[in-house]
């Protein structure tokens, strides 16, 4: 074991060498935030219509990563580790491509353009791409699944009024309704027409569009209508008929209203890139000028310059959720050992990023208390995340001995008070949101792509982390909300042992999947009170020690998280490695010999330089679509090693 130390220590002190090398100049770590392969054609999209020319520049570099994810076969999936394409995404991909001046004969493009056609041209694509190409009068509105914006009219009880549904989706939507309700596109103009030669073989104008709402490609079929939905379609589509024009109008006027509330709130950067290219969009068709000048000054932070080619990130980054990771490990570490300059230019961003200000009216316009939290990026988004808050809050408690000046009381307090805020009734934690409206509007997701994303559920692993902070901050300040700490982390335990699965797994939904679920349960409950022999802390153990590898590490396929059950990947990983060492070392023994293996696992993946090599793609959002994170092979394993170092 005394060799494993002095093996496990040196690697640590090369880790630290790379990522005190790394660390940027705000105090933060930065990668790059990327995955979803719908992104940059939104974005290129967004340039087209709003008229803010691309320059030719970065012409090229957008052209390289546009086809960066493209298939053998010419297509391009939803993810960039897709093995299959989409119809939703080869169609826009094509698009953006064209309106970067590609030509149609250019082979990657006619690969392309070929695999559309034989998928069955963009009449099968899923609802976003049939909405997108909508907007570009590239399809017709009487074949988009309805998104009245009188839905804002409603009263807030009425289930399906957007107040009830989660955060994450309801931004998206709310532009969406604006547009729909206007059903405003794009002026034809030459390219546009040869576009719809180029993408309908069968002639645009001999389209029965009605019938097409729902034909479906299977690529673009992952998640099926349910009955409730196809059958609701077309009598929101009967009642439109009857909705008088001033109802209509105030519609539109008011869903505006949110978007300019949603976009002034976050300085114009707003959640995301999807609902930053429709909001700018918006502004556009309004003729807000200033609006859509000062929108273009934000939208670029959602780039990533690669050497070769741009990708367009799912936030502007992933900055505090990466720092507070690493400084979890970095002050886990003995005095001599932890690097201090790092740890208090780390813990100076967390306390610069978090979220000190409330919204104006909030419910007005369907958001919730943010203040305390932090965001998953920076404070300038706007959007308090309950894990996040729980990550950072867990950095800088146990940074303290390493700061000059630990953060004010007041700092932590309004965090805490922020996560109290955010538990559902069933005891657990989401991210963005507390589930408001009934579980079962579910129902009506109509995305064809994505699962779960009418409701903001609480999450095994979001639950674990507030459990942790939680516990931590009721055993140093055990005064600070006392009698509301004590009743969340009780109600905290109850979740978590009502979601256990029989095989002791916990499923996740921003990870690879039940090993991430059940690394972050089980030191979640270990921290908040139950013992090592507890029966739901032996079982989720047994369940990760069931996934080891015959190399020593932990992996998982990522259609394990579609299809609900654990599929092992094809060889061991190094982030699910690191998390099974961690709940692993907080439940047992550093001895235990899958402890050891797992260590060794990592002393073997570790580079020269204190890097790990590129790992395939680590989280996901919505049970169907990869996003990276980079990071996490770097703040993971040293987390692990620390603990060991530590235990």
């Amino acid at each position: 074991m005394s060799v494993l130390k002095a093996s496990v220590t040196e690697a640590t002190q090369r880790l630290l060498g790379f990522l005190e090398h790394t660390q940027v100049e705000d105090g933060s770590w930065s990668v790059p935030y990327t995955g979803p392969n719908f992104l940059l054609p939104l974005y290129v999209i967004t340039t087209y219509l709003t008229k803010h020319p691309v320059s030719q520049k970065d012409r090229f570099r957008f052209v390289a990563g546009l086809l960066s994810p493209q298939l053998a076969d010419g297509s391009v999936g939803l993810h960039e580790e897709s093995v299959q394409g989409a119809v939703f995404t080869s169609a826009i991909s094509y698009v953006a491509l064209r309106i970067l001046d590609e030509k149609p004969d250019r082979p990657e493009l006619t690969r392309m353009r070929n695999w559309i056609h034989n998928a069955g041209t963009p009449v099968k694509a899923a609802a976003w791409g049939k909405f997108i190409l909508s907007i570009l009068n590239l399809y017709d509105w009487s074949g988009v699944t309805p998104v009245p914006p009188e839905l804002y009219l409603l009263p807030s009880w009425v289930p399906v009024q957007p107040i009830n549904i989660s955060g994450y989706v309801r931004i998206v939507y709310l532009p969406m309704a604006y547009f729909y309700g206007r059903r405003w596109q794009a002026p034809l103009d030459p390219l546009l027409r040869e576009l719809r030669k180029e993408l309908f073989p069968q002639g645009f104008d001999q389209i029965d569009w009605p019938k097409h709402r729902a034909d479906l490609a299977p690529t673009d079929h992952i998640v099926p209508e349910t009955l409730l939905v196809r059958l609701a379609m077309p009598i929101v589509r009967c009642l439109e008929k009857w909705i008088p024009p001033f109802i209509r109008r105030k519609a539109l006027h008011l869903t505006y209203e949110h978007i300019c509330y949603e976009d002034e709130q976050s300085d114009y950067i707003r959640q995301a890139p999807v609902n930053a290219c429709y909001n700018t969009l918006a502004h556009f068709v309004e003729g807000q000028t200033d609006r859509v000048a000062r929108s273009w000054q934000q939208l670029p932070r959602y780039l990533w310059n690669h050497t070769d080619h741009i990708a367009c990130q799912g936030f502007t980054s992933s900055k505090v959720w990466d720092t507070a990771f690493t400084l979890q490990g970095m002050t886990h570490l003995e005095s001599s050992l932890a690097p201090k300059k790092s740890i208090q230019e780390g813990c100076h961003y967390l306390v610069e990023n978090q979220v000190i200000d409330e919204l104006p009216n909030p419910r007005r316009y369907h958001r919730l208390p943010r203040k305390g939290g932090w965001p998953f990026s920076e404070r300038k988004n706007g959007w308090s995340i309950a894990d996040c808050t729980a990550e950072s809050l867990l950095a800088l408690v146990a940074a303290r001995p390493f700061l000059s000046s630990p953060p004010s009381p007041s700092v932590l307090e309004d965090g805490v008070r922020f996560i109290l805020s955010y538990q559902n009734r069933d005891g657990g934690w989401g991210s963005c949101d507390r589930v408001v409206g009934p579980l079962w509007i579910e129902a009506f997701n109509a995305s064809h792509v994505f699962a779960d994303i009418m409701v903001d559920h609480s999450f095994a692993e979001c639950t674990g982390s507030v459990l942790s902070a939680l516990a931590l901050i009721r055993n140093e300040y055990p005064q600070m909300q006392s009698k509301g700490v004590d009743h969340a982390i009780a109600e905290g335990i109850r979740y978590l042992s009502e979601t256990q699965r029989p095989d002791g797994s916990w499923e996740a939904v921003w990870g690879i999947c039940f090993n991430y679920g059940t690394s972050f349960a089980i030191p979640g409950l270990i921290a908040a009170g139950l013992s090592k022999e507890d029966t739901r802390i032996v079982k989720g153990r047994n369940f990760l020690l069931s996934q080891q590898h015959a190399d020593g590490g932990w992996g998982e396929h990522p259609d394990s998280c579609l299809l609900r059950r654990p599929l092992p990947s094809e060889k061991g990983l190094v982030e699910p490695t690191a998390l099974a060492v961690l709940a692993l070392l907080a439940s047992g023994s550093k001895e235990n010999s899958a402890v050891v293996r797992g260590l060794e696992f990592l002393l073997k993946q570790q580079k020269a330089d204190g890097d790990f090599p590129p790992q395939p793609i680590p989280g996901l959002f919505y049970r169907t679509t990869l996003i990276r994170y980079d990071h996490y092979k770097r703040a993971f394993p040293l987390k692990a090693f620390a603990a060991f170092l530590k235990s």
